[in-house]
Parts: structure tokens; C-alpha cells; sequence
């Protein structure tokens, strides 16, 4: 009986060490980090949270986005869909900070939109390689920054960097025109919107009344008056903020 005594004492003594010392240890504290930021930048159930922070801790993670739009799309708004569909307008590079790819390896489907995509062989989404804004037909100056390029007249908090890229003349469509280029079904599960300024002009070029959205990531790089009239044109047409996070601004569709 003693032995025993003693060998839970011991345990009793040593388990919170070793606890500790895994928390303390980089692995911990890299684990930690994760778990905390993805709980703050996706509202993650705690469960899942665990999991995915694992990975990313062990350089394993299974989502690329830059600040989780992927991670919320696929663990709180549809977990578990394997056949969603996806309109992904500012693509930019197609692995690497990617809001998409992830959604595409568990089998979505779905649009990219880009005038200059990056990295795109190995992704099965169709590829548009357009400038979008409200009207088609507009000729516009499009900087070509890499992964801060925009239309010169819209472009907000990066635009001093931008603009020292070089510039291109290109003529703008709507998203009206690239979904129904793509036969794209009138229920698109997710829309992420990344055009440095562009993106109330984007939007306003969706037929709301035609194609509807599960989820949107929308940019707004803290600019106003944009940002409130984002979320103002959205609550019209039907959409809620539902998170904020960093850039971008989150949304889902109005429950009545």
C-alpha cells in the first residue's frame, strides 16, 4: 500500500510538470497560439478549435487562408458539406493564402476570379480572368501590385503601394456576367470578395434576386465610409454581419 501511495504522489507531482513543461516547451506555446486564434478569428466549437490547433501546431495546417475565411466557411457555416459551391472574386494566388483550395480538396466547386491568377494548375475551379464592377464595358486603370493590385479609382488603404506597380488598361464585367458565363447554380454557398476598394462596386453587380449566398468574407481594410455601406447595400438585399475579423467582414443570410 505504501508503494502505491507513493507512486500516485509522485504522479500527482510529476503529471503537472510534464503539463507545464509541454505548454512552456515551443510545440506548446505554438499549439496555445493556435488554439486561441482560432477561436478568435473563426469561432470555432472549442472541440474542433483543439483539432485543427494540433495540426497547425505540428506544421500540418489544413487551411491556407490568410485569417480563416476557409476555416469558418467549412467548420461553422457548412460542416461537413463536401459538394458546396464557391465564388471566389480576387483570387490572387491559388494555394498560398488561398480562401478556396481548401473548400475545392474536400470536393466544392466553384469560380475564381482574377485579371492576374497565380499558382492555379492542380485547382479544378473555372478561372475567370476578369476585372469586376457594377457596369460592364468600363475601360479602367488596373494596377497590377502583386497581391495588392486593383482598379486605380477604387483602390483604398494600399493604394499608395499599389500604385507604385505598374498599370494595365482593362475593361470590367459584372459578377452578373461571370456566373452566368459559368452556368453557376442560383445558390452559391460561399463569397469571398478581396479587390482592394472594389468591392461595394462588385456587389452591386450581383442579381440578388437571381443567386443567393450561404456565407460571405468580404474585405473592407477598415475604410469608410465603405465598410457601412457595405453592410448597408448586403442588410437591403437580404444578409446580416454576423463576424469581424481583422479585414474582412462576415455575413450570412438574414433567418425569418
Amino acid at each position: 500500500m505504501v508503494t502505491i501511495a507513493r507512486r500516485l504522489l509522485i504522479l500527482g507531482v510529476a503529471l503537472p510538470l510534464i503539463v507545464a513543461a509541454a505548454f512552456f516547451s515551443p510545440r506548446g506555446q505554438a499549439f496555445a497560439g493556435h488554439l486561441a486564434e482560432n477561436r478568435r478569428c473563426c469561432q470555432l466549437p472549442f472541440g474542433r478549435a483543439i483539432a485543427i490547433a494540433y495540426q497547425e501546431s505540428i506544421g500540418n495546417p489544413p487551411y491556407p487562408s490568410e485569417i480563416g475565411q476557409d476555416k469558418w466557411v467549412a467548420e461553422v457555416m457548412f460542416p461537413g458539406v463536401t459538394d458546396g459551391v464557391f465564388l471566389d472574386v480576387g483570387s490572387g494566388h491559388g494555394q498560398i493564402g488561398s480562401n478556396t483550395r481548401a473548400l475545392e480538396d474536400r470536393g466544392w466547386t466553384g469560380i475564381c476570379v482574377d485579371p492576374f491568377p497565380v499558382a492555379m494548375d492542380g485547382r479544378r475551379c473555372t478561372v475567370a480572368r476578369e476585372v469586376v464592377s457594377s457596369q460592364s464595358g468600363v475601360r479602367v486603370l488596373f494596377h497590377t501590385h502583386d497581391g495588392l493590385g486593383g482598379i486605380a479609382d477604387t483602390l483604398g488603404k494600399w493604394k499608395e503601394e499599389a500604385s507604385r506597380a505598374p498599370a494595365v488598361e482593362l475593361t470590367t464585367v459584372t459578377l452578373a456576367e461571370v456566373l452566368e458565363r459559368a452556368e453557376a447554380p442560383g445558390f452559391i454557398h460561399f463569397l469571398s470578395l478581396d479587390i482592394e476598394g472594389a468591392e461595394l462596386e462588385a456587389l452591386r453587380g450581383i442579381p440578388f434576386d437571381r443567386y443567393r449566398f450561404g456565407a460571405m468574407a468580404i474585405e473592407h481594410n477598415e475604410e469608410e465610409p465603405k465598410r457601412s455601406e457595405i453592410v448597408r447595400f448586403l442588410e437591403a438585399v437580404g444578409y446580416r454581419r454576423v463576424h469581424s475579423y481583422k479585414q474582412d467582414d462576415f455575413f450570412a443570410p438574414v433567418t425569418r
